[in-house]
């Protein structure tokens, strides 16, 4: 089964529902994030309960918009990681990284509010 995203809004976070796999072979992730963040989204919210498999690719995907998001001033939780994503994080130690939540309520709040940084 390949990836897909359903994208939606919810306040100023960008909500990304992913079904699937996210491996090596399913870039699209990546590529959506990246055209959200040149259109200035900075805030995500990943929603990983219907992921079937991850790989270390997909782990990479979910470090980039990391990255990404937290250099550009934004941020990225995640939401409703499976068991085996859960043990993934642990083993690689991204769970002291990534915040995971249960409800997508308490990811949005969670996440670091808009700053405006103007200069007087």
């Amino acid at each position: 089964m390949s990836l897909s995203i359903q994208v939606r809004r919810v306040d100023q976070a960008v909500v990304l529902e992913l079904c699937g796999r996210l491996s090596v072979l399913e870039q699209q992730l990546r590529q959506l994030v990246g055209e959200l963040i040149e259109r200035g989204e900075r805030y995500f919210v990943i929603s990983l309960a219907n992921v079937s498999y991850m790989d270390i690719s997909g782990l990479g995907q979910l470090c980039w918009i990391y990255t990404v998001s937290r250099n550009r001033g934004g941020d990225m939780k995640l939401l409703k990681p499976t068991p085996r994503i859960r043990r993934l994080l642990n083993i690689t130690k991204l769970d002291s990284v990534f915040e995971s939540f249960e409800s997508e309520t308490g990811a949005i709040q969670a996440m670091q509010p808009l700053k405006s940084t103007v200069s007087a």
